[in-house]
């Protein structure tokens, strides 16, 4: 394998990560980015978690038995919590922290944060360095996603990297998010100013259109050139994880587990077909 391509839990939708874990090897796959939610808090994608902020010590045995039996391994794990910039997220941020490091896995993907005003944006920086120095204490490395804040676009991404300056706070780039939440984004030119504070990346395909949901199997849109993506990434020696995000189409009806799995295993195909596997 060229680089190591993970299935992000949430690309099986209301079915969940034991749906994922259950179907993964038939897509080609191995690894997961396994979501930890908030507790008491419905989810977008209405599945039932695994896991959340509030979840026990026999809930992670759980977990670990059900990743054994079905022989899958996790590549990282999904701890967006809501704004840094609260300190009650900072909180639920290093209980889920907690969470990841019994899991065993040294990266996962996070909110970076908003602000209403630029006063704001030192608090906001002392939170996240607080949480990258309790994510070193666990060997792991919080990875920015490509949201709304001041992560949301390459500017804001090299701007935050430069001012925190901070070995276990990276980014996560996500390639269907950039031009969701910019208008006139390139998500190759903005890949290419951030690429070498990227160690985590969500593969997402759109038709690169503003406020336009449609991510659904890799190369189906074609708005996002992933053989690209590859050589920018391969040129700062980043070796994964890449994480499959496919999270529909706006007003479609709720697709079938077996929708979603071919959308999976149509998205491996393609990546075979971009390099991304020996």
């Amino acid at each position: 394998m060229a680089a190591l391509v993970s299935c992000l839990t949430n690309s099986y939708g209301r079915f969940g990560p034991l749906a994922a874990m259950e179907h993964i090897h038939d897509a080609g796959l191995s690894h997961l980015e396994l979501n930890i939610k908030n507790h008491g808090v419905p989810s977008f994608f209405k599945e039932t978690p695994l896991l959340t902020n509030g979840s026990t010590q026999a809930d992670i045995d759980r977990v670990k038995d059900l990743l054994k039996q079905n022989q899958v391994q996790l590549s990282s794990c999904n701890i967006t919590s809501g704004n840094p910039l609260d300190p009650d997220v900072v909180l639920m941020t290093k209980q889920k922290l907690d969470l990841a490091s019994q899991l065993g896995v040294s990266l996962v993907v996070g909110g970076a944060g908003e602000i209403e005003q630029e006063s704001q944006r030192e608090t906001l920086y002392q939170h996240l360095k607080d949480i990258g120095d309790y994510a070193a204490e666990k060997g792991i490395t919080y990875c920015f996603e490509t949201h709304p804040g001041i992560c949301v676009n390459a500017a804001g991404m090299l701007r935050t990297m430069n001012d925190l300056d901070h070995p276990h706070l990276k980014l996560n780039f996500d390639t269907g998010n950039i031009n969701y939440y910019n208008e006139h984004a390139d998500v190759i030119e903005s890949l290419r100013e951030v690429a070498p504070f990227v160690k985590h990346v969500h593969l997402k395909d759109s038709y690169c259109k503003f406020k336009d949901w449609n991510f659904t199997a890799l190369g189906e849109a074609g708005g996002v050139d992933f053989l690209k993506i590859r050589f920018i990434l391969e040129d700062q020696k980043f070796e994964g994880p890449y994480s499959l995000e496919i999270e529909g189409i706006e007003g479609e009806p709720d697709p079938t587990l077996e929708e979603h799995h071919r959308r999976i295993k149509q998205s491996v195909q393609y990546l075979c077909e971009c390099g991304f596997f020996d």
